[in-house]
């Protein structure tokens, strides 16, 4: 794991973007630019790479290889196209279950070659890291989440596992397509200088997706269906009574689904590849 630090003198506001599975049939473009709007247009947005950017179907992979709309170097490409206006509000990446497919059949990482092209950091499989605002400090933990159930409960039940071993502020996890603020239990430690006990008080977010599972996979299996919903989390840096702030606001962002996915971009990058 890593460290990385990252500072915003007023407030900051992190957008996690993962599971976008650019190249899919489910991929909801118009959702996915749309959020990208709003983290340009947001002075305070500071972005967070959680992987599953593209679809990444291989041959030996779960997955319909010949059901993708783009194959996976075209899905960079759009990644790359769609990112690099707001890559100077990037913080780092993390890589995801189906870009880490590419790597283990070529020994090529999807994800960190995506995070090269724009020029960010790529720290592996998980991430700590702090954000410093004003004068309030919050540790974050970043990881792209370990499979789940098809429940809402069994998904919670995923992302609370990394609050048994993991000392943060906040965790971010993914993976389910769900997009939601989870308590955490606080975590108490011995202050045995102070004589005290101290308490960290401690927030999880499962960070959503871009993917209207209303077709395909989950239709297949008859899943309950999942659309699309991402998240933000503001940072409070503000100092109140000489007091720095600790607080986080969470909002979710979620595709209305009044209407139907099309793939326009798709032309373009499979015409790129034909052509050169």
């Amino acid at each position: 794991m890593n460290k990385y630090i990252h500072r915003h003198h007023k407030a900051a506001t992190l957008y996690p973007l993962v599971c976008f599975h650019v190249g899919s049939y489910q991929c909801d473009m118009r959702f996915i630019t749309q959020h990208l709007a709003r983290i340009k247009d947001d002075p305070s947005a500071v972005w967070v790479y959680m992987g599953d950017g593209g679809e990444c179907v291989t041959k030996l992979s779960k997955g319909d290889v010949y059901g993708q709309v783009l194959p996976p170097q075209q899905q960079m490409e759009c990644l790359i196209d769609l990112l690099s206006p707001i890559a100077g509000k990037g913080w780092f990446g993390i890589q995801g279950n189906h870009g880490h497919r590419i790597y283990k059949e070529t020994g090529l990482d999807f994800d960190q070659n995506l995070m090269t092209a724009l020029r960010l950091p790529y720290l592996g499989t998980a991430a700590m890291a702090n954000l410093v605002v004003g004068r309030s400090s919050y540790d974050l933990y970043f990881h792209h989440g370990i499979d789940s159930g098809t429940s809402i409960r069994a998904k919670v039940s995923k992302a609370e596992e990394f609050a048994r071993f993991i000392d943060a502020d906040a965790i971010f996890t993914a993976h389910s397509h769900v997009a939601m603020q989870i308590p955490l239990p606080p975590l108490l430690s011995a202050d045995n200088v102070q004589q005290r006990v101290r308490t960290k008080m401690r927030t999880g977010y499962i960070c959503g997706c871009a993917y209207d599972s209303r077709t395909g996979y989950a239709e297949d299996k008859g899943y309950p269906p999942l659309t699309p919903a991402l998240l933000s989390v503001k940072f409070d840096g503000r100092v109140i009574r000489g007091r720095a702030q600790l607080g986080q606001e969470c909002v979710v962002y979620r595709s209305q689904c009044d209407y139907e996915l099309t793939h326009e971009y798709a032309a373009e990058y499979l015409g790129r590849g034909i052509h050169g």
